[in-house]
């Protein structure tokens, strides 16, 4: 699981310049319609996979795909572990 996600944001990286641009020059009103028709076909043409939308934030500990803390890249789990160590500097568990 963990090999799929890494690919996916390999390719994201690799065509993300290229697909920028094309969005620039389809969204663009100004430009002739056969340029910016060329540009939604060579926008098709690239991989699924390299969308942004397919990649997936996971836990860098366990590879847990759901309630995933951004900052610290942890699942929820993984962070209430590692934060009753005291392994994060001024967070502890709340109690009143």
């Amino acid at each position: 699981m963990r090999n799929r996600d890494y690919k996916r944001r390999n390719l994201f990286f690799s065509h993300e310049s290229k697909r920028r641009a094309l969005n620039v020059v389809a969204s663009n009103q100004n430009l002739n319609i056969f340029l910016r028709w060329w540009a939604q076909l060579e926008k098709s043409k690239l991989p699924r996979q390299s969308s942004i939308c397919r990649v997936k934030n996971r836990c860098v500990e366990t590879d847990r795909s759901r309630s995933v803390i951004t900052v610290y890249k942890l699942s929820r789990l993984e962070f209430r572990r590692l934060a009753s160590r005291g392994l994060f500097l001024g967070i502890r568990k709340s109690s009143w």
